[in-house]
């Protein structure tokens, strides 16, 4: 297993978890008011995007220089900051 960031382009990988990346994950406990950053908002973030435990996304390309890393997820390409990238936890799958 490996995060997102780690994971080689276009090859199909399975989410395995969300929000235990290997980076701190001290700025993503819940604040409380408007715009809080809590790991929940970030799990709803991933499940509204459709990165689910389980579900199969493809790493498209990544950025040079700190930019976004895209990935596809179904029929959409998104883009996610490598900060929530490093937060997805993925596997190869093997065929």
């Amino acid at each position: 297993m490996m995060s997102l960031l780690e994971a080689r382009k276009n090859v199909p990988l399975i989410v395995k978890s969300v929000g235990e990346g290997k980076r701190d994950m001290a700025g993503m406990r819940g604040r409380g008011g408007r715009g809080g950053r809590g790991r929940g908002n970030w799990c709803r973030r991933f499940s509204n995007m459709g990165i689910r435990e389980g579900s199969i996304i493809n790493k498209v390309s990544m950025h040079p220089f700190f930019g976004p890393v895209v990935i596809r997820v179904g029929n959409c390409e998104i883009a996610v900051g490598r900060g929530m990238a490093s937060a997805i936890i993925v596997e190869e799958v093997n065929e």
